[in-house]
């Protein structure tokens, strides 16, 4: 019996390495989708290694005689009004500005998918009560109802992490709950339940394992919408506070001196353009290759 056992775990992981490698297969034929990824990692590793890259003294530092120096050797992204290293800035707005994207995007994802499992599984006046309040979120732009979460609470970094993933807890309980009830009739999960298992344990043993291709798709196609509106909240002040170097704050700190001085826009604006383009990216990448339809 354990032989058996053994052999069917067996069969399991090798089915599930053949899926990766052939969803991996798929998704590396998207050349678009792999220079999104490139990207994004490289932005990842500078915002994980920016300690080591430039101290966070430099982005705080001040010094009078060295405003509004353009870029050069010694400042490559050149200086702001306070002489403040652009460079340095820069470098710590990727932490600040993709950490509260994924940030975001894992707390309503976890809860959203939670919620919309449970709403699709069970139907009836639970699914109905959780739509309807879904309805009414949804009819909430993300952006406005960021911004009233932010205007209620009080800005801060806590408040927009809190203000994002409220505002997109909607759209993955929608995904998921579509998912799930495409899946509850299924053969596996009617033979789960005649073996006693508990809705719980057949919730997340079986159900949410099969629901998250469109889950991670929808997940990086919001992440991307969530970083441009997390820039826009700092551009207006409701986002992170100055001196904090988020691409928006610095933006938004820098916008008086657009006319004479435009390297102080451009260069933050580029960052938040190629962050968005390369999440953008990898989300139709993922889209295509975890689409039934182009298995063959």
């Amino acid at each position: 019996m354990t032989d058996i056992a053994n052999s069917k775990v067996n069969k399991v992981e090798i089915k599930k390495r053949s899926q990766l490698k052939s969803v991996w297969f798929r998704y590396k034929k998207n050349k678009m989708a792999v220079a999104g990824l490139i990207l994004l990692i490289i932005l990842f590793i500078i915002a994980v290694s920016a300690p080591l890259i430039v101290p966070y003294e430099k982005v705080v530092e001040q010094s009078m005689k060295h405003r509004f120096i353009k870029p050069s050797s010694e400042y490559w992204f050149g200086t702001d009004e306070y002489g403040r290293d652009m460079f340095a800035r820069i470098i710590w707005g990727a932490r600040y500005s993709l950490s509260l994207g994924v940030g975001s995007i894992i707390i309503s994802l976890i809860f959203g998918a939670l919620v919309g499992a449970v709403s699709g599984y069970y139907g009836g006046r639970i699914d109905s009560t959780i739509m309807r309040l879904m309805d009414v979120l949804l009819a909430i732009p993300q952006t406005l109802m960021a911004i009233c979460i932010v205007a209620a609470l009080g800005q801060g970094v806590f408040n927009l992490l809190v203000a994002m993933s409220a505002s997109t807890v909607p759209k993955f309980v929608r995904i998921v709950r579509s998912s799930v009830i495409s899946l509850k009739g299924e053969e596996y999960i009617e033979a789960a339940r005649a073996c006693g298992t508990g809705d719980f344990r057949i919730i997340y043993k079986h159900v949410l394992p099969n629901v998250i291709g469109p889950i991670i798709v929808q997940a990086t196609i919001t992440m991307a919408l969530t970083v441009l509106t997390i820039s826009s909240l700092s551009f207006i002040g409701l986002g992170v506070p100055t001196p904090q170097p988020e691409w928006g704050t610095i933006l938004s700190d820098n916008k008086a001196q657009m006319r004479y001085y435009p390297y102080l826009t451009t260069i933050p604006g580029i960052a938040i353009l190629i962050s968005v383009i390369a999440m953008n990216l990898i989300g139709d990448g993922l889209r295509d290759a975890l689409d039934p339809k182009l298995k063959n």
